[in-house]
């Protein structure tokens, strides 16, 4: 067990001496999502990532796979809350 924990502790330490000698930890960017009246806006969204559109029972209602990492997209769904998923980020919109 103390051997498993030592390499564990020089495996975070190699890690940190890397990322130190690179300049840093790489930031990911996240994708920004906002629906404005039945307007899908989105920004830095991975390219080929597939948004999925859930109702609040779990029926999914649409998906758009994202062709641009920047887009705007006419959704035209009925007055209800949505869930949107996109890469493992998850929003919750309401459609009034």
């Amino acid at each position: 067990m103390f051997s498993s924990l030592l390499l564990a502790q020089n495996a975070l330490f190699a890690q940190y001496k890397r990322d130190r000698a690179n300049g840093g930890v790489e930031e990911t960017i996240s994708p920004e999502m906002n629906v404005v009246n039945n307007i899908l806006y989105i920004k830095n969204a991975p390219i080929g990532a597939k948004l999925q559109v859930i109702s609040i029972v779990g029926n999914k209602v649409r998906e758009i796979e994202m062709k641009n990492s920047e887009g705007v997209y006419e959704l035209n769904l009925p007055r209800a809350i949505y869930i949107f998923k996109l890469e493992g980020m998850v929003r919750k919109f309401v459609i009034r």
